[in-house]
């Protein structure tokens, strides 16, 4: 890919890979250098975790309820029938992306309400347990919810874009790794010990009031103007739209690496948790004794080693050597896998290792998406490269749940 200018109106501040980054630094000491980069980043942040809360625990954990429910794992594939909505919402992407009110903010017009509703779509799902007998209800409720939550995650996408600069996108990028995992740290320990503790309907509750409370600095603090690029483009005439993001000749790279990223990623990780169902462990195990700190750590060392290098070598680079760490990330299950009744340490270690050598990849693939994102439609542009991302890695929990049923999870884990 050349470092040719861009199509004029799409947005020249975009940087394909290999572009040399600029000479203005930012460190995560730079946070804290002014109350508005501090409040900025608070409401990004808390706009990601919020999203995260009820997400982690309903999106990994129900697969592993209803694992001890017996559901087999060539059925699996159901629980990709709620991400539908996400894989469709690039078609209503540019309508997020150019309608909103300029007093409230075009973001803000958006995630304000979806975060209401799409709490209370989630506090819907205290009426049904999570049996066998009631898992169409709960699929549909959770097909509803992210419809909702979809719309609100385009609103989120162009706002952390527009909010973020460019030399402020490694460490954005990282943070937000760090936020996700941590919520998913808070979703998997807190949640799930809520579930243990006092069933469905109170976890259902915990995780509903996180998802607001987490996005109340976004939803407080007032929304900056449009930037240039989008007020250029909008006195020209030109709307979002999906065919300018697929006219950008980077985007033909960028998409299938995006793509293959998520489904080599999604045929290990989307399965991980009922693999240690399968090996004798609780929900409980599981999301307290195990994923919870593993996560913690090894997000936290991951991404904050992935801005060096990226600050060192650059995101080509960054992402090759990511690449080739997959390796040493799927031997270790593989050899638990052959340990009849491994130990909670050694599932710990495993599952250590098995999140913080993709940090790598998971921050510098997410530091190139908002590159890659054009802020004269940054919704649209970064919402799609999600989709494409989401959409792939669903594929490879649909695929991988019948080859692990048929292969066993050795072979599985050797295959992916």
């Amino acid at each position: 890919m050349s470092g040719q200018a861009l199509t004029p109106g799409v947005g020249s501040e975009v940087l394909p890979i290999g572009t040399p980054e600029p000479a203005k630094t930012f460190r995560f000491r730079d946070l804290f250098r002014d109350r508005a980069t501090t409040f900025k980043f608070s409401a990004i942040l808390g706009l990601q975790m919020g999203q995260v809360f009820p997400a982690a625990f309903f999106g990994l954990m129900l697969t592993a309820i209803y694992r001890s429910e017996g559901l087999p794992l060539d059925m699996f594939w159901v629980f990709t029938i709620p991400s539908v909505p996400t894989w469709l919402r690039p078609l209503w992407a540019p309508l997020v992306d150019g309608v909103g009110s300029a007093r409230l903010g075009l973001r803000r017009t958006w995630f304000i309400p979806c975060t209401i509703f799409g709490a209370l779509a989630y506090l819907t799902l205290a009426w049904f347990a999570p049996t066998l007998e009631d898992l169409w209800i709960i699929i549909a409720i959770l097909t509803v919810k992210s419809t909702i939550m979809t719309t609100q995650d385009i609103a989120i996408d162009g706002y952390m874009v527009e909010n973020l600069e460019d030399h402020e996108r490694g460490v954005g990028a990282a943070l937000m790794d760090i936020g996700r995992n941590v919520a998913m740290f808070g979703s998997w320990a807190g949640v799930a010990f809520v579930y243990q503790k006092w069933g469905w309907d109170a976890a259902v509750q915990t995780a509903s009031m996180l998802l607001v409370a987490f996005s109340l600095p976004g939803i407080l603090r007032p929304e900056p103007p449009p930037p240039p690029h989008a007020v250029a483009a909008r006195a020209r005439g030109e709307r979002p739209s999906l065919l300018v993001l697929l006219r950008r000749p980077d985007a033909r790279l960028a998409i299938p690496l995006i793509m293959l990223s998520a489904f080599g990623s999604g045929l290990i990780t989307q399965l991980y948790v009922p693999f240690l169902v399968d090996k004798g462990f609780t929900v409980g195990q599981i999301g307290i004794s195990i994923l919870a700190p593993a996560t913690l750590v090894g997000t936290v060392l991951g991404a904050t080693l992935t801005v060096g290098f990226l600050n060192r070598f650059g995101y080509k680079s960054t992402i090759f050597f990511a690449a080739f760490l997959m390796v040493p990330t799927v031997v270790p299950i593989m050899w638990m896998g052959q340990i009849p009744e491994p130990s909670l340490l050694v599932v710990f270690l495993v599952t250590l290792n098995g999140i913080f050598l993709p940090s790598f990849i998971q921050v510098a693939m997410a530091g190139a998406r908002l590159k890659w994102a054009s802020r004269s439609q940054a919704a649209t542009d970064y919402t799609s490269q999600i989709v494409a991302m989401s959409a792939a890695s669903n594929l490879g929990l649909a695929v991988g749940g019948v080859l692990a049923e048929h292969l066993g999870w050795f072979l599985y884990f050797m295959l992916a």
